[in-house]
């Protein structure tokens, strides 16, 4: 059940629900009026992970559904080995959406459903949904270097299914985390033009994660088995990534993202049951997901690329394909 529970905390984090303390993959396409106004504005839809430093303008909203078609392949042990694994295979739709409510606040909810499958078994979930608030703390300029700084105030309402799992599913019914998961973040970003018609765009958020405490059951996706019963303390978690967007032309956009993300150790209290679950090791894992963007217009982009780990520490190796298509209105 570990490989469940490290399978939630990167998949569901990075996914866009600041699970256990990463931001949200979301970025509307920025506006942002270049320094040179003889220029063509750029057209960016964000990079797949880092989010925008911008909230979204009052009576505006902005759609972008993701989805991701992760492979688990093995695992980082505590001295940063890599060992192979059976493979759990995720699909994952979010439908990611924010509205703008007031010239310095956005509201965003992400439903989302996951279809697993390992060895053989697979299961349809509903997971669990993020929701929260994003506030403009600082607007950039195009004269100056300053960038503009946004925090962002979410939680994860647990809808997802996190235990009474049937054991003959190796694991695939698990779609969330059963906790609720308070975080905040930080976002800082800003327009460059280092060279006649090209932009450049970067973009560097931190979040930080306290999740509830969790009782579970029997199967579950922290750990344990037959005979499991007690109280989980999910460790915080913190995250940095560093992205940036660089355009070719107009439409097409190169975007990068870096990350890193940090878990404290999970603490069980309760019976162990069989097999014994007595909580699992903080773990890391650095990342990478370059992708290319195409834009049709300043309101509708496409963006693809993929998302794999290069290192960790008691930690899930992973390779995803992404999609996601913007729509700002």
């Amino acid at each position: 059940m570990s490989t469940i529970r490290q399978c939630l905390t990167k998949i569901l984090a990075f996914a866009g629900i600041f699970s256990f303390g990463t931001s949200y993959s979301v970025s509307y396409l920025d506006h942002t009026v270049p320094y040179n106004l003889h220029v063509p504005t750029p057209w960016f839809t964000g990079p797949l992970f880092a989010p925008s430093g911008h909230t979204i303008p009052q009576g505006q909203w902005n759609f972008e559904p993701y989805i991701y078609f992760t492979a688990l392949t093995g695992s980082y042990d505590k001295n940063w080995h890599p060992h192979s694994t059976p493979h759990f295979y995720i699909t994952n739709l979010q439908l990611y959406t924010q509205v703008g409510l007031t010239p310095w606040l956005d509201f965003q909810i992400t439903p989302q459903f996951f279809y697993n499958e390992k060895q053989g078994a697979h299961s349809f979930c509903f997971g669990d949904m993020p929701i929260g608030f994003d506030i403009q703390i600082y607007e950039d300029s195009p004269e100056y270097w300053y960038p503009a700084i946004k925090m962002s105030l979410t939680t994860t309402i647990p809808f997802g299914k996190y235990q009474h799992f049937n054991p003959k599913k190796n694991g695939t019914e698990a779609s969330g985390t059963g906790s609720w998961l308070p975080t905040a973040s930080i976002v800082f970003s800003h327009q460059f033009n280092p060279f006649p018609d090209h932009f450049f765009v970067p973009r560097i958020a931190f979040a930080y994660t306290v999740p509830y405490c969790v009782y579970i059951k029997g199967y579950n996706v922290y750990g344990g088995g037959k005979g499991t019963r007690g109280k989980v303390y999910p460790g915080n978690n913190f995250s940095i990534d560093f992205g940036f967007e660089y355009n070719f032309t107009q439409k097409w956009v190169l975007a990068t993202d870096v990350i890193y993300n940090q878990s404290n150790k999970t603490r069980f209290s309760g019976k162990p049951g069989n097999p014994e679950f007595h909580g699992s090791p903080s773990s890391e894992q650095f990342s990478l997901a370059p992708a290319l963007e195409y834009n049709w217009s300043a309101n509708i982009g496409l963006i693809g690329g993929v998302w794999f780990s290069v290192a960790g520490r008691n930690a899930k190796q992973l390779v995803s394909g992404i999609l996601a298509l913007n729509i700002y209105m």
